[in-house]
């Protein structure tokens, strides 16, 4: 799929999901981005997160506090040894030098979305290095400078991997467009 397809399916997904929960017509909401890409809706008492992979789009919306969601389409990657260092804190380069060679994308996957959950949560996004936030792969909530993030694992099919990470914990709905919107 055409990157900027998949960017521009993304935005409208994201326009269409956020009017159907607040019951306001897409060209009505009023989306502005922090300095860091964070989006926000000022005009309602809600914290937003999208993530986008290929053309699989995820949205999260919170009304108890700060929220960040990040997806990733299951795919080959040859390299993910060699991106570990630039992602991982060094007690989790160890522990991933372990990890058999056939679980070694979908653990670097696990990690890289957790990590990313946590940075768009925290209003940072990618500006911070990935590298000075340790997640691990299991622990249910993380301290990032002076707060904790609840992380979750999101409950997505087979070719994704995703989480979703907030200051306080969350309960996960899971909702899927229309299908006739994968025609666009």
């Amino acid at each position: 799929m055409d990157i900027r397809l998949s960017y521009l399916q993304a935005k409208c997904a994201f326009r269409i999901i956020l009017s159907a929960h607040l019951h306001v017509p897409p060209r009505d909401l009023q989306i502005t981005v922090s300095r860091f890409g964070k989006p926000r809706l000022p005009a309602h008492d809600i914290e937003v997160s999208q993530s986008h992979s290929h053309d699989w789009s995820a949205v999260a919306v919170s009304a108890l506090g700060l929220v960040g969601i990040d997806i990733e389409r299951w795919r080959p990657l040859a390299n993910c040894r060699q991106l570990a260092c630039h992602i991982m804190t060094d007690h989790e380069a160890r522990v991933f030098e372990d990890i058999p060679n056939e679980l070694s994308v979908r653990n670097f996957l696990e990690l890289w979305t957790r990590k990313e959950a946590v940075l768009k949560c925290a209003g940072l996004g990618l500006r911070q290095d990935p590298r000075g936030l340790h997640t691990g792969w299991y622990e249910p909530a993380v301290q990032f400078g002076d707060l904790q993030y609840y992380l979750n694992a999101l409950p997505v099919c087979g070719q994704l991997v995703g989480h979703l990470a907030s200051h306080a914990p969350q309960k996960i709905i899971m909702r899927s467009l229309p299908s006739q919107l994968n025609a666009w």
